[in-house]
Order: structure tokens, then C-alpha cells, then sequence
């Protein structure tokens, strides 16, 4: 199973930056490459706190809420609330034919993927500010992630990279 984690970031690294952070901050051309990337993978992934910021589940993709109460939650045709671990989720997600999911916040939830071995790519868009914020990636990690440079490009003002996980 691949896991594309998908983030944008301030120059000074926070990818988050309130606790209801609903990334305003990010350009108009992360939010169409954001929305046409997990478009096209279909499963997006996140902790409950990013689900809580974003509303609402993101149409069009099946949105996964890791959480440690999914019972408190009402789930839909398209968003799914789940106590599983990493593992189990993505085993599971394997099972039902799927390949491939994009991972999308927040740093927690990354970090604890990450350290667990099961992220393979990174897509980082930078954004040009610098702000202060509460969140950044591999805050929590208790592992050092080795990356590879795929590509980079421009998007309007922002540079995203891509990266892969050694």
C-alpha cells in the first residue's frame, strides 16, 4: 500500500498554524494540486483533529477519520470514523483492492505513520510566509525519516516538492 503524505508548509516549517487552523493561509494553487492529487488516489486519511478544522468530508474521496472514539461520530456513504491502527487500516484498505491513499494531517497523524515505516512519498508545498504555529512535521517523531528529491515545481508563488522515503 502506498501512503502519499500531502501537507503544505510555511517557510519556517508549521504546517498548522491554530488549533482550528483551516489552511486560509495556503494559495489558490496548492488547494487546486491538493484537490486534484487525493481526487485522483480516492482515500484521504487524517486525525480527528484535521477532520474537525476542515467540517466536513472532502467530496468525491473517501474521507478516514482516525480516532480514538469513533462511536462518537456519525459516518456517512463517503466518511468513515475508526479506532484501527495504521497497520490495520491500510491492511485493510489492501484487502479491498485499494493500492494506494493519500495521507493529509495532521502532524500527529503523520508522525505516528512515519514512525511506524509507512509513509512512501511526501508532497510539501511551500508556502512563501513565515508565520508562528502550533505544528510541524516530525515534532513527535521518535525517528529520523531519510528522503529522496523527486520533483519540484512552482505553483503560482509556492514550491511544492515530492519527495520519497528511503
Amino acid at each position: 500500500m502506498k501512503v502519499i503524505a500531502v501537507f503544505a508548509s510555511t517557510l519556517n516549517g508549521k504546517i498548522s498554524l491554530s488549533e482550528d487552523d483551516k489552511t486560509e493561509w495556503t494559495s489558490r494553487e496548492d488547494k487546486r494540486y491538493f484537490k486534484s492529487l487525493t481526487s485522483s488516489v480516492g482515500i484521504v486519511i487524517m486525525g480527528r483533529k484535521t477532520h474537525e478544522a476542515i467540517g466536513r468530508a472532502l467530496p468525491d474521496r473517501l474521507n478516514i477519520v482516525l480516532t480514538r472514539n469513533p462511536d462518537y461520530y456519525r459516518p456517512s456513504e463517503n466518511l468513515i470514523f475508526t479506532s484501527s491502527t495504521p497497520k490495520e487500516l491500510l491492511e485493510d484498505l489492501e484487502k479491498k483492492g485499494h493500492d494506494e491513499v493519500c495521507l493529509i494531517g495532521g502532524a500527529e497523524t503523520f508522525d505516528h505513520f512515519a514512525d511506524l515505516g509507512l509513509v512512501n512519498e511526501l508532497h510539501i508545498t511551500f508556502e512563501p510566509i513565515i508565520r508562528t504555529g502550533i505544528a510541524g512535521l516530525g515534532e513527535t517523531m521518535e525517528r529520523d525519516l531519510d528522503l529522496s528529491l523527486k520533483e519540484f515545481r512552482k505553483l503560482g508563488e509556492a514550491i511544492l516538492t515530492v519527495y520519497e522515503v528511503k
